[in-house]
């Protein structure tokens, strides 16, 4: 678990790495703002070490969140929304 200071408050990311092929990488990271999911978001990549899988799948839920508070979302957004 990640936790990122945004201008709206403390994020939490929660990344799950699934088992794949030696050498691969893929996992799902969860993007939380005060206990409340806001976004899913998946990395797979072949050729990709579990380091590297996991500092580029946090930077891109960083990147997420940076934009999702550029664009001043309402809160009660929920996860389905962005994921659809």
């Amino acid at each position: 678990m990640y936790i990122h200071t945004g201008k709206t408050g403390v994020w939490s990311i929660s990344i799950l790495k699934t088992k794949v092929a030696d050498g691969d990488y893929s996992a799902t990271a969860e993007i939380n703002l005060d206990g409340q999911c806001r976004c899913k978001l998946v990395l797979a990549a072949p050729e990709l070490s579990a380091q590297a899988g996991q500092e580029k799948l946090k930077q891109k839920c960083i990147d997420w969140i940076n934009k999702d508070e550029a664009e001043g979302r309402d809160l009660s957004h929920s996860s389905e929304a962005e994921e659809a």
